[in-house]
């Protein structure tokens, strides 16, 4: 059953009651009016179609939405860049300029004409001369005079040097004996250490060392392991998403209409993604991609990464049509 038979049959007032599609939007998709619509609205209310009539034949209809809004690009993909007016913010400047100067020049007359002028310029020479001066008076002792100027001992005292006393040649000689004595013990001691404890400081020495090595190895082979991706969730952050998806081996594509996140296997397969607007969040095991504008996105997806392609990759990729 197609959609002109379903309306002549139910009528619009009856297909609003069972789809909440208004009597204006059915008309508009009656009448083939796809420029008082867009595409994501069009394409929503063919699929709630499908739902509540699974009878019902949309296909035909559905292919003349994708291609009128192939052919016409929403006007919002287009970004107009306009250049700001640089004349008036130098005008600005020039008057911001004008008016300190001006207002530098008022203060100024207006101190002269009260006499506090020459009483400013007059203090900046005072503290001019009174640092000068202090910087002279640091200058002017000499190394004379300070010498005259440090305290010490009255020349009545009398100061002593305490020499030490020389070792006489008896005491020099029982310290060398001593000493002697003390390295022969020291020798001997080193000699008594058992050969098993030196091999068992050797072997453990050894044994920290492997473990140390082998830690490093674990550790650089986990760091370089990719995680597949098995499992990607759309996750629309701004209401309802259209998006699509095709697989590049099969040629087969579907389409969707959520506003929840949705899980889909990827297995071992290449796919292309379209998403209606950029309200929405990719999530895999090793990787998500965040986007926020009103913009149409391209994305190849496959088990080692999600990328985000042009429309020409797009077009290429998919036998140079679009969706």
């Amino acid at each position: 059953m197609l959609f002109n038979e379903l309306i002549e049959q139910e009528g619009l007032e009856g297909v609003f009651s069972k789809t909440n599609i208004s009597t204006e939007n059915l008309k508009r998709l009656l009448n083939e009016e796809f420029d008082k619509l867009n595409r994501v609205k069009a394409l929503g209310f063919l699929l709630i179609l499908e739902r509540e009539y699974p009878d019902i034949e949309v296909n035909e209809l559905r292919q003349k939405v994708k291609l009128y809004y192939e052919e016409h690009t929403p006007s919002d993909d287009k970004v107009v860049m306009v250049p700001a007016d640089s004349t008036t913010g130098d005008n600005n400047f020039s008057f911001f300029k004008l008016f300190i100067i001006a207002a530098i020049l008022g203060v100024g007359y207006y101190l002269y004409n009260r006499g506090k002028l020459n009483s400013i310029v007059n203090q900046v020479e005072d503290k001019k001369e009174f640092f000068d001066d202090k910087k002279a008076l640091e200058s002017n002792a000499t190394e004379a005079d300070a010498n005259k100027v440090v305290v010490g001992k009255s020349e009545t005292e009398s100061v002593h040097i305490q020499v030490p006393k020389k070792a006489e040649p008896k005491d020099r000689d029982t310290k060398q004996q001593a000493l002697a004595k003390k390295s022969q013990k020291s020798i001997a001691t080193e000699s008594n250490k058992s050969v098993a404890s030196v091999v068992q400081e050797v072997s453990e020495n050894f044994l920290a060392h492997e473990a140390a090595n082998k830690i490093e190895e674990t550790q650089n082979s986990t760091d370089n392991v990719v995680t597949p991706i098995r499992t990607v969730t759309i996750h629309p952050t701004r209401g309802m998403l259209w998006f699509g998806f095709i697989n590049l081996e099969t040629k087969k594509r579907r389409e969707f209409m959520r506003k929840v996140s949705t899980p889909f296997t990827i297995g071992n397969s290449r796919w292309l993604l379209v998403t209606g607007h950029g309200y929405v969040e990719i999530i895999s095991e090793a990787k998500t991609v965040e986007n926020a504008d009103n913009k149409k996105h391209y994305f190849l997806i496959d088990s080692t990464d999600i990328k985000e392609i042009s429309r020409r990759e797009f077009r290429e990729l998919n036998g140079h049509r679009g969706w």
